[in-house]
């Protein structure tokens, strides 16, 4: 991004006639894309460290260390993957007390995050902490993704509130249907049962269990028809205090942005092709996760905890109509001067840089996040050998995994993760 001074010459000399400083100000405010598509390639493969080597040269640095904490969590390097959530969580709240647009809502600034990247960066190093047997910690950080996401559960209200006005190219939301239309509309993107689950467990190795039926009972609130929330309902109501293992499962790819054009009308028979993001589902055909015994009994199976690509699709769809709006009052501020003399032709060329940086930026996305995080618990016998078992929603299994279930321990219960992709079991 140019900075400050760079900008100042730049406007000086667009303004004194410069085609030049026109030039150079598109080619400076273009950021380079990083190719996420690169890095969930990898992941695929369980290739961690190529993972890392490719986020590593992602140069926003909220992304960069938004990548390389998940990617360090599915390698198992808790302590290293919280140092990038940490440094993540720094730059986005920085970038909270910074204005978000500059020079009169024309260029903006890079990607800053969306709102559910900062609600899972807490949630993940919450289970980081669970991962490092430090319970009192996780819970700290499950209360910040609470907070967090009623923050930008406002902020969202806000920006429908202050954009979803009515104009003409409202109707170019309808080129989006099949793509709303793949995805649960019930998942509301800020109402995510995760970190209520997760500060409930952290409650349960203290023995509060009162604290953490009010934590389960929230989580329902969100998911009422999940089946690990209502059986840890009866288990804290019980005050079960036994060893359990708490399993969690990221499974498959989260929507990777793109960029699509559309016509807009701009009024008196103009149109105009304007640059929307959308996003490329790649469902997971990956139904649930079953435990076995050494019987071949089936001891319990996964449920949905949270439904990433209806959380990224869902807010988009939110968004978009203010989007739209935005868009067409850019483009018609831009029309409207380029009818003026040659230099105010010159300051249109930062209307329609504008509207390129916005599609530019807003391809980036957290490349790493799963489809779906799935989750189960059971108690473990003593002596008993479990087997995992991957099954498609054909009812298929494509994947059987010896489960881990003895090792040290700094908790009451055992917690693992395990990154499933492509039916591989990443370890």
């Amino acid at each position: 991004m140019v900075n400050k001074t760079g900008m100042t010459i730049l406007l000086i000399s667009i303004f004194s006639g410069c085609q030049v400083a026109s030039e150079m100000l598109h080619k400076t405010l273009t950021p380079k894309v990083h190719n996420y598509s690169e890095s969930s390639d990898a992941l695929k493969e369980c290739n961690f460290d190529k993972t890392i080597s490719i986020v590593s040269e992602n140069q926003n640095q909220l992304l960069k260390n938004s990548e390389l904490g998940l990617a360090y969590y599915f390698k198992h390097s808790y302590q290293q993957s919280n140092q990038n959530f940490d440094s993540a969580i720094n730059i986005y709240r920085i970038n909270e007390n910074k204005a978000t647009i500059a020079l009169s809502n024309i260029v903006r600034n890079e990607y800053q995050g969306e709102g559910f990247d900062k609600v899972f960066l807490h949630n993940y190093k919450a289970i980081n902490y669970l991962m490092l047997g430090d319970a009192q910690s996780a819970r700290v950080e499950a209360k910040n993704s609470n907070v967090v996401q009623q923050q930008e559960k406002l902020k969202l209200h806000k920006f429908k509130e202050s954009y979803n006005k009515e104009n003409r190219n409202s109707h170019l939301a309808s080129r989006y249907d099949v793509l709303f239309n793949s995805v649960n509309p019930q998942h509301n993107p800020y109402q995510n049962p995760f970190a209520y689950y997760i500060s409930a467990l952290g409650y349960a190795e203290d023995g509060d269990f009162d604290n953490a039926l009010v934590d389960i009972r929230n989580a329902i609130k969100f998911s009422n028809e999940s089946k690990i929330l209502k059986d840890k309902l009866i288990s804290y109501q019980n005050r079960e205090s036994k060893s359990s293992l708490e399993l969690f499962f990221d499974v498959g790819q989260s929507p990777l942005k793109s960029q699509v054009r559309l016509k807009m009308d701009m009024g008196n028979g103009e149109q105009r092709m304007a640059y929307l993001p959308s996003y490329t589902l790649e469902k997971s055909d990956i139904d649930y996760i079953k435990i076995i015994d050494s019987q071949n009994k089936e001891v319990t199976r996964s449920s949905v905890l949270s439904d990433i690509n209806a959380i990224k699709i869902n807010e988009f769809r939110e968004k978009l109509p203010a989007i739209l709006s935005i868009l067409t009052k850019e483009a018609t501020i831009s029309l409207g001067s380029e009818a003026l003399d040659e230099k105010s032709k010159l300051l249109a060329t930062i209307f329609k840089t504008g509207s390129a940086i916005y599609g530019q930026n807003d391809i980036s996305t957290w490349s790493l996040l799963p489809e779906k995080i799935l989750v189960t618990s059971f108690i473990p016998k003593e002596g008993e050998k479990y087997t995992m078992e991957v099954v498609l929603k054909s009812g298929d299994v494509v994947k059987r995994e010896v489960l881990e279930v003895g090792g040290a321990k700094k908790l009451k219960s055992i917690y693992r993760h395990y990154s499933i992709r492509n039916g591989k079991v990443c370890k």
